[in-house]
Parts: structure tokens; sequence; C-alpha cells
């Protein structure tokens, strides 16, 4: 019998094909190597920075708070995630809070300080293919306007001429003080000289009004309806669950965004998930830590603490009372109260992790600031404090009145603590009795508008990147029951004064002084913000800024775009995202046999 030369053995078979299959492997697997090794360019075609991660692993996953609209014509205050990376603002700031363009290329302002003009880039789109003009601006200015729309951010663009006469229907929409000088130039014109309006405009998103008029008020609310006009536009919205961006590919602004998606899980604050466990299990790439316990958990892990990101905050904590009115109408008790209280000490017990001690309004880094030439006037002396006190005739705290110091809806957690710990040592320095007296929001805020409250407890934090914005609030038309009438003039004359910055920081410095000196609040603790971040997140956002904090402040309207993932991802056991290596390789190689 002879035997057949074409048949072979089932093995030689077997080995043959194992070979062949290697060397496709190996063909293949060197192919995606130099895919690897090569740059990495996203869906809308902008490559990455050299240590970018594959494509398939430039997402980055948060959690945000779930609200019910993209649109901040609708409210605001509760604007869903995203809403400020689907449509383009006039203006951005970078890390270091200057302005940069954004659909502006340029921005001028007239010899009167009256009239600003911003030049529009003459390539931007809709995501739907429409151009984008100076008219669509004017249009979203007013929409906002309307009386009919009732939008509750309203106040904000109050400098813009006409603007509180129109939102009260007193005059045509017509009348606004925002026009289109043509396609590409918009005028918008103020009340009176208004150097930080372009630090108002990084709050100008642009509305689609062919989406609203077309679709309706929930436009923004599916991806088959939102329309984008930012480097991110809506790709997934499910309700309750999460929301994914993508890239816009019809954007031509600045902001070239890096990241191939943008995913949001969503939730409530009545049921917070566990922030902590999703990060370590590698399901979100970023959270805010405020419960102290589980900072002091992630200070003391070799691992953790170098993922842990600490700033001061733009937010200030401090005392008003009500100066109109005894005791505090004498300037002394205010002294003696402000040096009574040890804010080192509050720093170190209280707020360890969460505050650092303050002395003035205006927080370290913010434009305009000058804390440590403030920092002296209301320090801890408690032997001045108590003669202070005794001048204003309450020798050891006799005769002082019984008060109560109101919180806003805070009944514990450090603030909560703090207050207690500032009772106490009233007591101790000025034999001063002082209650502490936990309010529901609504009535806390009644009373402290219509300078109701003798003594409360307030944070303050900011809307623009400006003094003025800060300093304002302690006007006698704001909301704290203080007024001097020289603080009012520098803030007026800073407010103002359109061309030259630096007399103009000078006025806000002295403005501050005069507040400060004059006790118009004793002023407590700057918030830290804690925050963590997986290592293989990078970009401008994160990077020392020129103060040498990496002060990320949860903005998604500016530095998103500028994040992306490098490749320590795919050697972080913790990801969440799919690795390609030889081993799964290989194995994916002896499965398909």
């Amino acid at each position: 019998m002879q035997t057949d030369k074409r048949a072979r053995p089932s093995w030689i078979l077997r080995g043959l094909g194992t070979i062949a299959m290697a060397c496709l492997a190996l063909s293949v697997w060197a192919s995606m190597s130099d895919q690897t090794a090569g740059p990495v360019i996203n869906s809308v075609g902008i490559q990455l920075p050299a240590d970018a991660a594959p494509l398939e692993y430039q997402i980055l996953q948060t959690f945000q708070e779930s609200f019910k609209y993209m649109d901040q014509t609708v409210t605001g205050y509760e604007v869903a995630y995203g809403a400020y990376l689907i449509a383009e603002p006039l203006l951005r700031v970078d890390r270091n809070f200057s302005l940069q363009p954004a659909a502006a290329t340029r921005w001028q302002v007239s010899e009167d300080g009256l009239t600003w003009f911003f030049y529009i880039r003459p390539d931007l789109v809709f995501s739907d293919g429409r151009p984008i003009t100076a008219h669509d601006y004017v249009n979203t200015f007013r929409l906002w306007a309307d009386p009919k729309t009732a939008y509750d951010f309203e106040w904000y663009y109050r400098s813009i001429k006409h603007w509180e006469a129109v939102v009260s229907g007193q005059k045509p929409l017509q009348n606004l003080g925002v026009q289109a000088l043509d396609e590409h130039t918009l005028a918008i014109t103020t009340e009176r000289p208004t150097p930080y309006l372009p630090a108002l405009l990084t709050y100008s998103q642009l509305t689609p009004m062919h989406a609203i008029e077309k679709y309706g008020g929930a436009w923004s609310t599916r991806p088959e309806t939102s329309i984008s006009s930012g480097p991110y536009r809506l790709q997934e919205w499910s309700k309750g669950n999460q929301i994914i961006l993508q890239p816009n590919p019809t954007y031509h602004g600045s902001a070239k965004p890096y990241l191939e998606k943008l995913v949001a899980r969503l939730y409530s604050v009545a049921a917070r998930p566990p922030f902590m466990a999703a990060y370590q299990n590698g399901e979100v790439d970023y959270i805010k830590i405020t419960n102290q316990a589980e900072l002091n958990r992630i200070k003391t892990d070799p691992t953790m603490k170098d993922q842990l990101n600490t700033y001061v905050d733009f937010i200030t904590y401090y005392m008003t009372m009500d100066t109109y009115r005894p005791p505090f109408n004498d300037l002394r008790v205010r002294q003696a109260f402000s040096h009574a209280i040890d804010r080192e000490a509050l720093a170190k017990s209280a707020l360890r992790g969460v505050g650092v001690p303050a002395h003035s309004m205006l927080q370290p880094n913010f434009p305009g600031a000058n804390p440590e030439a403030l920092a002296s006037i209301q320090r801890f002396d408690p032997v001045l404090a108590r003669q202070r006190l005794a001048e204003a005739g309450y020798p050891d705290g006799q005769g002082f009145p019984k008060l109560d110091v109101w919180l806003r809806n805070t009944p514990t957690g450090p603030v909560s603590t703090a207050a207690e710990a500032i009772q106490a040592m009233l007591k101790k320095t000025l034999n001063i009795d002082i209650g502490v007296r936990n309010m529901e929001v609504k009535v806390f805020m009644e009373a402290l508008n219509s300078h109701q409250l003798p003594l409360a407890l307030v944070p303050y934090g900011y809307d623009y990147l400006d003094a003025s914005n800060q300093l304002d609030i302690w006007q006698s038309y704001g909301r704290h029951a203080w007024q001097n009438d020289r603080f009012e003039q520098f803030v007026l004359r800073g407010n103002q004064m359109v061309h030259d910055a630096v007399a103009r920081t000078a006025l806000y410095q002295e403005a501050e002084r005069i507040l400060v000196s004059d006790v118009g609040g004793i002023f407590l603790w700057y918030e830290l913000a804690n925050e963590m971040w997986k290592p293989y997140v990078r970009g401008e956002a994160l990077e020392p800024n020129r103060w040498g904090n990496r002060a990320w402040r949860g903005n998604q309207r500016n530095l998103t775009p500028t994040l992306y993932i490098t490749e320590a991802v795919m050697k972080d056991q913790e990801s969440r995202r799919p690795r390609q290596s030889a081993d799964s390789f290989w194995q994916w190689l002896l499965d398909r046999r």
C-alpha cells in the first residue's frame, strides 16, 4: 500500500497551523506595536502629546450631580454636566486665571470705557453645520434677558446697558446693549465703565436658538436633538445613570479636545455613591474628598497620598455682624471678637485638612489678593481682645447681651465643629456666652439679606475672577449690615477704572484694608479643596500654575479639553480600561484554536 504524499499526519497539520497563526500573530502584534509607538490621533484629527496612551484609553470618568437640562437658559444653578463643554463662550481662562480667546479671537474697549468689541472667529459652526455669527450671541443674551424666560441667573449680567429695564419689561429686547455690528463683530455696551466685563463673559455660552425653535426647551436632553458649538457634543444621556460626551467634529475653536470620551456617572445629593471605593476600583478617575476621616486615611496611605491634590480654594468663611445696632455698632466690640479667635488652632483641630487661617476676604492667589499684608490686623491677641471689650464697656464680658451665631443648614461637619470651637474661644478669652443656632437656608438668607442677623457664620466664593466680585458684596446695598463710605469710594472707583489695571488693583487692596481694619467681617478660614486624580491623567489643567498650585477647581468650562490619559494607565492595575498586552493577545490566540 502506497502512502499518498499529499497526506500528512494530523499533528503535523496542527503544528503547521500553529506556526502560521504564530507568524500572523507576530505580524499583527508588530503592527499594533508600531501603531502604539506612533503619534496618537483622536477621532477629530487632534494629535495627542507624545506620552498619550492609545486612543481606546482616552476616556475620563467622573461623578457628577444629576440635573434635568444641559441648557443654562433653563437654570444657571442646576445645569447638567456638559453644558459648558457643548457650548462655546466668548472667552475662557487658563490655569493662571488669565483670559483667553474662545469664540472671540480678540477684544477691545472704546475710549470712554462703555463699549466692548468682540471679534468672532469666522470659521465657527454649530454641530449641524450652521455658521455661527455675532447675531447668535445677540440672540443668546436677548433670550436670557427676556422676561418670558425668567432666567434665574440674569442678575449676573446687570452691568449691560438696559439689562434690568429689559428684564423687568420696561424696555423691548431690541434696546438691550448687545448688538451685532456685522457678521463677526459683537458690541456690548455697559451702563457705566465696567473693566471686569470680559471676566464676566467666561459665562457667555452660546444657546442655539434654532434648536429651541425646532425642538423646544428639551433640545439639550437627547443626542439626536442636541446641537453643539463647543469642543464636545452629547453622545448619550441615560437619565439618572450617565452622560457621555465625545469630541465635536465640526468644532474649529481654540479648545481642541484630546479626550475621546467624557463619562459622567450621575448621582443625587440625597444618595451619594461611595466615591472613594469607586475611585480605588478604577471606576472613576477623579473625586473630591470632603470627609476628614477619609482624608486622614489617604494621607497615611503610601500609594494614595501621592494622588491627593490639595490647594486653597476661592472660598472664605467669615462672621458677619449687624454693625447698625448694639453691641456690634461699636468697633471695639468687633475688634475684641476678631482678636479672641485663634484661627491657627481652628485649622489644626476642627478644620484639620479642610481649612487654613484667613485674615482677609480675598483668598491667596485670587486676582488682587494681598493676604500677607493684612494678616496682622485681625490677629489672635487675647490680651488686646479683653482690652478692647473693656474699653467698649463690657469688662470681663459683664453686661454683654446673650447672642447666637447663626449657621446656614450645617448641623454637622467641620463648619459646625468650628462654630462650637469659636463659641468656646469667646467664652475663654472674653467670658462671653454665645449660642450656636442652625437655621434652614431660606430663613437664614432672608434674615441675612434684610440685615436682621446680629451674628452669623457664612461662606462666600466667587462668580468671576475679579476682585470686584468679592468686594462688591460688602457695599451697603449688599447682604451685610455694615457700611463704610471710604470703602465704597475705593470699590466704586475700581469698578469703573478701565484703562489702568495696576491702579485699579491698588484701589481694591486699599478697600480691602479698610474692610479688615473696620472689621466689617471677622475673617476665619479659607477652604481647602482636596481632590484625587489618577496618576495617568495629565494636561495643562493639572500642571502647576504661576503660584505653584495644581488648581483644577472643577473647571468644566475652560480646561477639560487639555486633559488626556498617559501610557501609565496601561500599567495601572486598578484601571477600568481594557488592556492590550502580549499575554492577553496570546491568550486570545489560544482561545481561537
